[in-house]
């Protein structure tokens, strides 16, 4: 981290008053510098993003994301060389490191909560409710996402499949695809083009897409017939889709209220069996 604040400090002298505002966020508070967009480190000391860009690049970076992506792994070195030695000193820098990673995904929940809107998720689910045969498919890190979905839709509704490119059944299930079916794309970065392909390939078909994407710029928006976004973010290179578990859950549970008396049905059968094979531990 001292050489990213050494930079800093060699250049002070030739920023803006714009650029020196941004620079001294670096010193006080790098955690936020990580963890933050150029935009929301912008509007915290009142500069537009632009001139947190060009900081960035003033100090030999080309832009905010290669300086941001340093100093995640600047900050992790620090805390993981720390916990090695046996470091106790410093908690509270710990502490804040920690916020500022849980406030990320705060705030992509947040941003969903303001975007999304009632009706387009009573629409979906009207439309999962009235299908024949609901596909899920997704990217190859959203993967573990679309697996827990489809367990779940698959154990209340009866009717849910995943389509991976891959997978034995794949160009069997697409080739059955029809008005009556739906498919919902988890398509985030970096997008793959075996997901573009699923896409495409589905709307030709007939298949109403319902995508969960991250943005109304994605690959698949233009092959979409519902476009919901939830946010990720890629804090030390890792993707944390905390937004979009929520999306779904939120997916799941208008699911069980529209058809309740399906989802009690079904639930109520897969617990007979639990109990019939003493699935789970009692004390």
């Amino acid at each position: 981290m001292q050489d990213i604040l050494q930079k800093l400090e060699n250049s002070y002298s030739k920023l803006s008053a714009g650029q020196k505002k941004v620079a001294q966020l670096f010193f006080d508070n790098p955690s936020v510098i990580a963890f933050s967009s150029a935009l929301e480190v912008g509007k915290m000391v009142n500069v537009s993003e632009s001139t947190v860009i060009r900081l960035t690049q003033k100090i030999g970076y080309k832009g905010y994301p290669e300086a941001q992506h340093q100093i995640q792994r600047k900050l992790a070195e620090e805390r993981f060389y720390a916990d090695q030695s046996g470091q106790t000193e410093n908690r509270s820098e710990d502490q804040a490191f920690l916020h500022s990673l849980l406030d990320a995904d705060i705030a992509n929940i947040e941003k969903l909560k303001q975007s999304l809107k009632e009706e387009d998720l009573l629409r979906v689910v009207d439309i999962i409710s009235h299908a024949k045969k609901v596909y899920v498919t997704s990217n190859l890190f959203s993967y573990g996402l679309g697996h827990l979905f489809t367990q779940w839709m698959s154990m209340v509704l009866d009717n849910t499949e995943m389509l991976m490119q891959g997978d034995v059944q794949y160009y069997q299930q697409l080739s059955k695809m029809d008005e009556s079916n739906v498919v919902i794309v988890l398509a985030y970065p970096r997008y793959t083009k075996n997901i573009i392909e699923t896409v495409k390939t589905a709307k030709s078909q007939g298949a109403t897409v319902i995508s969960i994407t991250d943005s109304k710029d994605s690959p698949v928006a233009d092959h979409s017939d519902i476009l919901l976004e939830a946010a990720m973010n890629a804090n030390l290179r890792i993707d944390s889709f905390t937004a979009v578990v929520a999306l779904l859950t939120s997916i799941m549970r208008f699911v069980s209220v529209k058809e309740h008396e399906k989802v009690s049905a079904n639930l109520e059968r897969v617990e007979k069996m639990y109990e019939k094979k003493e699935i789970f531990y009692r004390d």
